[in-house]
């Protein structure tokens, strides 16, 4: 046991977006954190190994909107065999499908890790429910923030402008935008000047290149699909398909490439279980895929998937 001069160390490892930082900063109003590390889901192995290097024994590990990819499965089980060793504590909240791998991969852990996954809701709604939290005003309001990015339903401007500072600047505005979070300041004096001065005419730029290199809509196995080549980072899938769709660019499934991954949106099939097929995963109607994919490997699933079907997705009334 811990003697009486130590004290237990909690870290949270949590996604960059929305919805992870709105997920970690419930944690931290909720409980003593020590450490908040910010994460990729590529980098989330790295990050749970060294948050347990970090805690020692004795300590917690809460992990939110990451989901452990399938190639990193064995890693996963040696931090799950260390963190027993030392007696600590993993919960997981999650809203993205994993793959039967890690299920496989976590079976008999259950002394040690606690989790939930649910696809129908986000990992910010997750935590607030497990804090029993969802009453308190400042809560109710960032889980609110994290369904309108996170399902795309865009009600508030405050989401655009969120979602683009976190994807154009990077780490430190990250988290400073958790610190900001913490502080109870979901609209920062700081983040409405960057977004104005800043952000907002640049990023309406890169959209309309963005569009400049969409390729022609071409037919797969009964789909129409739309491919957008060498598309900056920064710019949001999700912001990129509906550009589209106004522009008169319909598309069954539409195909964004960037630097260092690939995404995919669709209203009609599960994106997910084509990512997964390719090292990635996400929801039905948006999913990625990590590094240097040839969409070439993406049509070729496309047009040998005798599962497809133009059907589009039901979506509860509480996500709409």
């Amino acid at each position: 046991m811990l003697s009486v001069m130590e004290e237990l160390k909690r870290v949270v490892i949590s996604h960059w977006d929305l919805d992870g930082i709105a997920g970690a900063t419930i944690v931290n109003l909720y409980m003593k954190v020590s450490k908040t590390i910010l994460s990729s889901i590529t980098a989330l192995t790295k990050y749970l190994a060294s948050a347990i290097n970090y805690v020692g024994r004795f300590g917690e590990i809460w992990v939110t909107d990451l989901n452990p990819q399938k190639k990193y499965a064995k890693d996963l089980r040696n931090i799950l065999i260390e963190a027993r060793r030392r007696k600590i504590k993993i919960y997981w909240f999650d809203h993205h499908e994993w793959d039967k791998k890690i299920y496989d991969t976590i079976i008999g852990f259950n002394d040690i890790l606690w989790y939930r996954v649910d696809p129908r809701t986000t990992a910010s709604d997750l935590v607030a429910r497990y804090f029993d939290a969802l009453h308190n005003e400042y809560v109710f309001k960032l889980v609110d923030l994290a369904f309108d990015d996170d399902f795309f339903i865009n009600r508030y401007e405050t989401t655009i402008m969120w979602r683009r500072v976190l994807r154009w600047y990077g780490w430190p505005i990250r988290y400073k935008a958790l610190e900001s979070f913490i502080k109870g300041e979901i609209r920062p004096a700081w983040m409405l000047e960057m977004y104005r001065r800043e952000v907002k005419n640049l990023y309406e730029n890169l959209i309309r290149e963005a569009m400049g290199r969409v390729d022609n809509i071409t037919t797969k196995n009964g789909l129409k699909l739309l491919i957008f080549q060498d598309v900056d980072p920064r710019v949001h899938p999700g912001e990129l398909a509906l550009i589209a769709r106004q522009n008169g660019l319909t598309a069954d499934v539409y195909i964004i490439r960037y630097p260092r991954g690939v995404s995919l949106r669709s209203d009609y099939i599960d994106v997910a279980m084509i990512a997964k097929k390719l090292g990635g995963g996400g929801h039905k109607n948006a999913a990625g895929i990590p590094g240097l994919i040839d969409v070439d490997k993406i049509l070729e699933i496309i047009s040998n998937e005798e599962k497809f079907k133009k059907e589009k997705f039901f979506i509860p009334p509480y996500l709409q």
